[in-house]
């Protein structure tokens, strides 16, 4: 039974078409394998993210409390990332099991995003989990925290559903790739890859 779960799973997955919007004028950085994941605000993104990763067979690693001191451990070890990927909506309840507040997060993911360009890594900022996680100030300062200083950033299609992240790349020049939903995000992860 479990096989042909898992064979439901897999010809559903290869089914779905790839329907995504990639910013037209405005050019893609250099998005490379390996990739780390990260999250500001502890919700389930970096996991989900990390799944849709290993379900296309991209080199992912997911470290929710990453630290600099463990991205830098990271990248002069072997198969070093190139991508960093942060994640952003908040959970309560995911900040509270980690003995951790917003100011911590923001603070930590601050100091990430500052030695990932140090290092030369291409920074990505993801919306993953739709409008529930934009609905109160902490969600908010997740994304004012990320977006400005991603170099791509990624959204499915009910985060954007009032064009906020669309204006927001807009304004500021800082590409966008929207998809329909999370099951697209290897395929246009591999579609990066070779741009």
């Amino acid at each position: 039974m479990r096989k042909i779960a898992l064979g439901f799973l897999l010809l559903l997955i290869l089914a779905v078409p790839c329907t995504m919007l990639f910013s037209e004028e405005i050019e893609m950085p250099v998005v490379q394998p390996p990739m780390v994941v990260t999250t500001l605000g502890q919700s389930p993104g970096a996991l989900m993210f990390r799944l849709v990763c290993v379900r296309n067979q991209i080199a992912c690693v997911q470290e929710d409390l990453l630290t600099v001191e463990k991205l830098v451990q990271l990248v002069e070890g072997e198969n070093p990332p190139k991508t960093l990927v942060i994640t952003t909506g908040t959970s309560l309840k995911g900040m509270g099991a980690a003995g951790i507040d917003m100011n911590f997060e923001v603070k930590r993911v601050e100091g990430l995003i500052a030695k990932a360009k140090e290092l030369g890594m291409t920074i990505i900022g993801a919306h993953i989990e739709g409008m529930a996680r934009r609905v109160d100030a902490t969600d908010e300062k997740s994304i004012s925290t990320v977006m400005p200083k991603s170099d791509l950033i990624l959204v499915i299609e009910d985060s954007d559903s009032d064009g906020f992240f669309t204006n927001f790349s807009n304004e500021t020049g800082i590409p966008l790739v929207k998809v329909k939903e999370s099951l697209e995000i290897g395929p246009a992860l591999k579609k990066l890859f070779q741009e």
